[in-house]
Formats: C-alpha cells, structure tokens, sequence
C-alpha cells in the first residue's frame, strides 16, 4: 500500500520516470503514446498535472509493464529496469529459458518420449 504521505499521483510520476531514465526511453515517446503534448508529458511526471487512468494505462503498455505495478511504492530496481520477471542463463541457447520450463510456457507436458535419451548403449 502506498504510503500516506504520498500521493498516488507522485508515486506514479516518480515510477514512470525512474523506468524512462533507467532504461533510456525518451519523454516524448511516452508523450506521443499517450496522446498528450510533451509539455503535458512532463507537467505530469513533475506532478504538477494529474494522469487520466487512460493515460497511466497508456504508460504502463509503453513500458511493458503492469498499471499495479507502475502504482508500487517501493520498486526494486529490476522492477524498474524490466528486469523483474526475467531469467537468463549463459548456457541456454533458447533466450534463457530452459528445457522444462520452456514446456511450461508453451502449456504443455513433456512425455517420455519428448527428451532425447542420453543412455548409454553397447
């Protein structure tokens, strides 16, 4: 829950912001996907001008991430650089996901025959 000397206007302004400068995305981007004038842009990310819920969900789309989330309070900083729900690993070839879970995400279930065997035979 927001803190309650914090606005949810200013918490969305400084979350919205940390991930355009963190990820270096430009303001008048932001601006341009949500349909306002980057003087407006940047009347609402100094919390001067409050944000329409179409606008915060226009900004949660542009950065690739959810309303909930741009309203959180207390983002760690792979929250703020995108990096919170993913997983990488130097030996994966399949962009850091591995064999079981890429089953998963798929929503399928592997069957015995679905691994390549790795017995060894005479």
């Amino acid at each position: 829950m927001p803190n309650a000397t914090k606005r949810r206007q200013d918490v969305l302004a400084m979350n919205v912001s940390r991930m355009l400068t963190a990820r270096g995305l430009r303001k008048k981007d932001l601006a341009h996907a949500m349909g306002v004038s980057p003087q407006a842009m940047a009347s609402r990310l100094q919390s001067k001008a409050n944000w329409t819920l179409d606008e915060a969900c226009s900004a949660a789309d542009f950065l690739h991430v959810s309303l909930d989330l741009l309203m959180k309070d207390n983002l760690t900083a792979a929250e703020v650089l995108g990096y919170a729900n993913t997983a990488t690993s130097d030996e994966s070839k399949n962009g850091g996901i591995s064999a079981s879970n890429e089953w998963g995400r798929r929503g399928l279930n592997p069957g015995p025959g679905d691994y390549e065997s790795h017995a060894l035979t005479d």
